[in-house]
């Protein structure tokens, strides 16, 4: 790829696209890149590639969507990074990309009681919009499960409405999901 340097009264300044077999296009900076139009044929990819091409294909139309809505660049514009050709699109798209991080589970020393809180810390750039919390006997049978409540910065507390044999208590799960619907699972064993 030239980069082409231009006087401001050239006839070509600012000239984008595609001129028999060239290809014009504008940097960031206002410089003109050309280089030869592509050529060959489109290949189908493989299987990773095609269902990356998917999800990505999945991302754009979700990060249309939000910067369609009202509601959608409400609230992510808080989010978007001034610079670097920050958007409500992009910062949406980026969001869809990844799922929220589960980085501990604190569990105290909780052994079946009511009323006990579990504290759970789930992380993302653009925010996490629920966490649940379920809790397995020994068996793999679920004893009891409902969300969490945002406490603070990333922290969400899960109070016990049960009580339980500690004998019985085996496992706890939370969950953690994101606004464009990404989910992320971390499991504790309490035994």
């Amino acid at each position: 790829m030239a980069r082409v340097k231009m006087e401001a009264g050239s006839g070509i300044a600012g000239l984008s696209g595609r001129v028999g077999n060239l290809v014009f296009r504008m940097g960031a900076e206002g410089t003109t890149y050309v280089q030869q139009a592509p050529t060959g044929k489109k290949r189908p990819g493989s299987a990773a590639q095609q269902e990356h091409r998917r999800k990505f294909g999945a991302a754009t139309v979700y990060g249309r969507q939000q910067q369609a809505c009202i509601e959608g660049r409400a609230y992510y514009q808080p989010f978007v990074q001034a610079g670097n050709f920050g958007s409500v699109y992009r910062t949406a798209l980026a969001d869809f990309a990844k799922p929220p991080q589960l980085l501990a589970v604190e569990v105290g020393n909780y052994c079946g009681q009511v009323g006990h809180p579990l504290r759970v810390q789930a992380k993302k750039p653009c925010g996490v919009v629920a966490v649940w919390v379920r809790i397995l006997d020994v068996a793999g049978q679920m004893l009891e499960e409902g969300a969490a409540a945002p406490e603070n910065a990333d922290w969400w507390s899960y109070k016990t409405q049960q009580t339980h044999p500690a004998a019985a208590i085996r496992q706890l799960q939370a969950l953690a999901r994101d606004r464009p619907g990404n989910e992320a699972e971390l499991v504790v064993d309490l035994k």
